[in-house]
């Protein structure tokens, strides 16, 4: 059955796939892929399917917020694949956080919209362990914590946020961790900061030309940091779903 917004083959989905926002940030991460080929694109889901290191692997754009996100899980999981990786980008709510640093997300305070149209409040938005895992032995100098997703990007109340101790704030997190708990899958995260609301750095508070573009040196360099380790982490989740299926022949 063909997903009614991906519009790909389920055939040509890999078991593991990272999720970037950012259509183009898709298209990168699949030039790191060993063999890659574009399987779908429609509205803001562009979808590549290939191998890294051997290890088959798929990317797709999510756009912008929990609601197409959760669409784009939906529709995957829907394909048959079972483990998730965000590759994103975040909003540091701690002052000694430089653009460039790296988060892995532990959990995340569902301050959006979907997700509580599956379960209550109540229930926690917590990445999967194995992924925390994985990402944290390829990248053990990453701060690691709590973050916060949220429907406004132009909010104002980081200063609160950031007084419970809370890392950073991004827009996607808590509903892919919750749904995908629900939905008996693995989802983590790595983020890549690209601006510190509590120092005035953030992309939204700064003065930009159109040149610049979205995101600083900085910040460019962490998310091509994030996207290997991402693609590394793969492996190391491929070799512990080997080792299962060897244990149970």
């Amino acid at each position: 059955m063909i997903p009614p917004h991906l519009l790909c083959n389920p055939d040509r989905v890999s078991p593991t796939v990272l999720l970037p926002g950012d259509p183009q940030r898709a298209q990168t991460i699949a030039e790191y892929f060993d063999t890659s080929e574009k399987v779908a694109q429609n509205r803001e889901f562009h979808l590549f399917t290939g191998t890294y290191a051997g290890a088959p692997v798929s990317v797709c754009s999510t756009g912008i917020g929990a609601p197409s996100a959760v669409i784009a899980l939906e529709e995957l999981i829907q394909c048959g694949a079972h483990t998730f990786i965000r590759v994103g980008s975040c909003g540091a709510l701690q002052k000694d956080m430089d653009r460039g640093t790296l988060i892995i997300p532990t959990a995340a305070c569902r301050g959006e919209g979907t997700s509580p149209r599956y379960a209550p409040l109540c229930y926690p938005a917590v990445a999967h362990g194995q992924v925390v895992q994985a990402l944290s032995d390829v990248l053990p100098q990453a701060r690691k914590g709590i973050i916060w997703t949220d429907d406004s990007f132009y909010m104002s109340d980081h200063e609160y946020w950031s007084s419970l101790g809370i890392l950073a704030v991004e827009m996607e997190c808590s509903a892919l961790f919750a749904v995908s708990s629900l939905k008996g899958v693995r989802t983590g995260a790595v983020l890549c900061v690209d601006g510190n609301l509590l120092r005035g750095t953030c992309k939204k508070m700064g003065k930009k030309t159109e040149k610049e573009g979205e995101f600083s040196q900085e910040a460019k360099n962490g998310i091509i940091c994030e996207i290997k380790a991402a693609l590394e982490a793969v492996l190391l989740l491929s070799e512990d779903e080997k080792r299962v299926s060897r244990g149970h022949e």
